[in-house]
């Protein structure tokens, strides 16, 4: 027996010491070993303070065993072992377990209880010992060590005890009551009633909350593709007079006989052409002067050749002077550049990682 199983009442005083009565009107002789059994209870128990075992003083708690991860007691004791209180028990085969509480509910006359354990679970047997932790996740005078709605890495592929892995599913509002309180439908409003969501960091990377940001909100791609204009951009020029003058100089050259062309220049004879002729030298009333007269072969003549005038000119060189200007009209340089369009490939923008689990405390 241990000191939960004191009683209060005098018709149970007996039978409840590890040696020894508390009888009614038990002779003096006998308090001194029953005194000194309730010390050794006492320093038993006060020997793992960490941990306390209900109890009314009226001989109501023992353990029922229901499967194995529940058990039953016949007392109203939801308030001592409420949702995620870490839990210490001894099964029916002696073996030590440890948890938390994850549903207490009271159906008079019983509150049956349901665990979490860290590892392992109720063996056969009805358990012998039910503890509860000195330290309350609820309506504590000691901070929490890791306060409900806390988000932690962690390099395992489970949640630890107490946790949820943060992937966005949905749990029941009663049974994860302190953390839906934090946390509310921030992440996802479940089915609208009896379930919200947890926050889902799976591929994800956390961002702090700012005046751009509110709690829950969700963005990004770790793949990017740039993309972007070219604003169309027109070119505009002054007007403008292009002006000058151009000047021609010619070299002079002197032609050569060669180089002119070929010619020659006859010469007329008055009274006839300018093919071989005879003149008479006897002058006389059947002959006039300058009378040609071809067909005469008795007389004294002379034979003339054809009358030509040889080549004439100096050689000299010349030269021929020119000289211009060039005037144009005015010109104003129009011209447009055409608006494009910048496409670019997919570029993953993902900076170096590990992946790691989050999870967060309820």
């Amino acid at each position: 027996m241990s000191i939960s199983a004191w009683s209060t009442t005098a018709s149970q005083n007996g039978g409840r010491l590890v040696s020894g009565n508390y009888l009614e009107q038990q002779s003096p002789s006998t308090l001194n070993d029953a005194g000194r059994s309730v010390m050794s209870q006492i320093r038993s128990w006060a020997n793992d303070l960490e941990w306390f075992e209900f109890g009314t003083g009226s001989n109501t708690t023992s353990y029922t065993r229901v499967s194995a991860t529940s058990v039953s007691m016949p007392t109203n004791c939801v308030d001592q072992f409420h949702v995620n209180r870490r839990v210490k028990i001894k099964d029916g085969s002696g073996a030590t377990v440890y948890g938390r509480v994850t549903s207490s509910a009271f159906n008079s006359p019983n509150t049956v209880l349901v665990f979490e354990f860290d590892s392992g679970s109720l063996g056969s047997g009805n358990p012998t010992s039910v503890a509860y932790g000195i330290v309350s996740a609820t309506n504590t005078s000691l901070p929490s060590v890791v306060p409900t709605g806390t988000i932690l890495m962690t390099g395992v592929a489970t949640a630890d005890s107490g946790y949820l892995i943060c992937d966005g599913t949905a749990y029941s509002r009663t049974s994860y009551s302190a953390l839906f309180t934090k946390i509310g439908t921030a992440f996802g409003n479940g089915d609208g009633s009896s379930t919200f969501n947890v926050p889902n960091l799976q591929s994800k990377f956390p961002m702090g909350k700012g005046s751009s940001h509110n709690i829950g909100d969700s963005n990004g791609s770790f793949t990017q593709t740039p993309t972007g204009t070219n604003s169309a951009q027109t070119f505009t020029g002054n007007a403008f007079t292009p002006s000058g003058s151009v000047s021609v100089a010619v070299n002079n050259h002197s032609l050569t006989t060669s180089q002119m062309p070929s010619h020659n220049h006859s010469m007329t004879i008055a009274g006839g052409g300018s093919s071989a002729f005879y003149i008479h030298p006897i002058y006389g009333s059947s002959f006039a002067q300058g009378d040609v007269n071809g067909s005469v072969s008795s007389y004294p003549f002379i034979t003339m050749p054809s009358a030509v005038i040889g080549n004439t000119g100096g050689g000299g060189g010349h030269n021929h002077g020119a000289s211009g200007s060039f005037s144009g009209s005015a010109i104003t340089p129009t011209g447009a550049v055409s608006a494009s369009t910048f496409t670019g490939n997919t570029i993953d923008i993902t900076n170096p990682y590990l992946a790691l689990n989050y999870q967060i405390k309820y």
